[in-house]
Order: C-alpha cells, then sequence, then structure tokens
C-alpha cells in the first residue's frame, strides 16, 4: 500500500511540475527533482498519459523526444479558441514562413545559406523568428568568419504540433505544390 501511495504522490507531483512549467520539460529535470532516473520518469509519465486518455480528462500528456508537456486535448480545441484570438505576435508573415521553412529543412543552415535560398537579406526575418522562440543559434560553421548556424526550437516543434523534425512533410511534395500553385496563378493572367 505505501509504495502504490508513493507513487500516487509521485504522480500528483510530476503533474504539477507539468502544469506549473508549461512549456515542454525534460525527463532528466524531472527526475532530478524527483529523484528518479530518465526511465522511472518515463514510465510514470506513460502510464500518466494512459489514465488520462481512459479517463477522458481535458488535459494529456505531449511527448517531444526525451520532454514531456501537458497540454489540452485536440478534441477541446473548439471550446478553447472561443476564450481566445490570435495576437499579432503569435502570427507569421510570409518572409517569415519562408525563412522558418528553410531552417528546418536545411538545419543547421547559415544565414548567408538562407540568403541564397530567398533571394533577400534575412537579418531582420531570423531576429524576429529567435525573438518568438522558434529559432536558435546552433553554434558557428568550421570554415573562415565562423558564422553562425541556425536550427529550429522545441517551441518550434511544439507551435507546429510535431513530435519529431521527421513529421515535417517530405520537402519535394511540398515543392511540387508550390510549383503548381505558381502555375495556376500565371495561368490566371
Amino acid at each position: 500500500m505505501e509504495g502504490e501511495m508513493k507513487k500516487k504522490e509521485t504522480k500528483g507531483i510530476i503533474e504539477a511540475l507539468l502544469f506549473a512549467w508549461g512549456d515542454p520539460l525534460a525527463f532528466s529535470e524531472i527526475g532530478r527533482i524527483v529523484g528518479m532516473n530518465q526511465r522511472q520518469v518515463k514510465e510514470i509519465l506513460d502510464e500518466m498519459a494512459q489514465e488520462f486518455d481512459e479517463e477522458g480528462r481535458g488535459l494529456v500528456i505531449r511527448f517531444y523526444e526525451q520532454y514531456a508537456q501537458l497540454t489540452t486535448r485536440e478534441d477541446d480545441f473548439e471550446y478553447i479558441s472561443q476564450l481566445y484570438t490570435q495576437t499579432r505576435m503569435d502570427q507569421l508573415t510570409n518572409s517569415s514562413l519562408e525563412t522558418l521553412a528553410i531552417i528546418a529543412y536545411e538545419q543547421p543552415v547559415t544565414r548567408i545559406e538562407i540568403d541564397n535560398l530567398r533571394g533577400v537579406t534575412s537579418s531582420s526575418t531570423i531576429d524576429t523568428l529567435m525573438k518568438k522562440g522558434l529559432v536558435e543559434e546552433a553554434g558557428r560553421l568550421d570554415q573562415p568568419g565562423r558564422p553562425i548556424l541556425y536550427q529550429t526550437t522545441l517551441r518550434f516543434m511544439e507551435k507546429f504540433n510535431l513530435l519529431s523534425l521527421s513529421e515535417l512533410p517530405n520537402f519535394n511534395a511540398v515543392k511540387e505544390a508550390i510549383l503548381d500553385m505558381e502555375e495556376g496563378l500565371s495561368d490566371a493572367d
């Protein structure tokens, strides 16, 4: 009975940590706090996720590689969206989306490589994406000038509902869709 009570208490603590943190929280950090290794934390999180699902709760536990996050159930989105309106801060311009897509598919990538692909300077767009937490520095390239490398962040995966980068749509399929769309627009002229 004592072991079961301890497990229930640990689940409560982990749930509170996930709720209070809000963003994805590393298994290692949870383990540090509750005195468990990452494997034990993952086992408890898996149990909790299953319990949440079986009970049909409004919250679910989402996993991002070695991170977990407490989020709302997707089925409840239409109700939750009635509480909020999207702010301008969350909206991305076409140039921001284009730059973000290049970074997502080519990462790690330098600003010069991004500029060459876009055909325009991307410094301010990259700065905006970094301020929004969607892009981060990933070190420096080992060549003259040591240019900064950029990559997407965990927040990017969260915002675009990706569990891993392998879930990005196939680049060639996206490229074909864009070419088809551009052809359709030129035919309309």
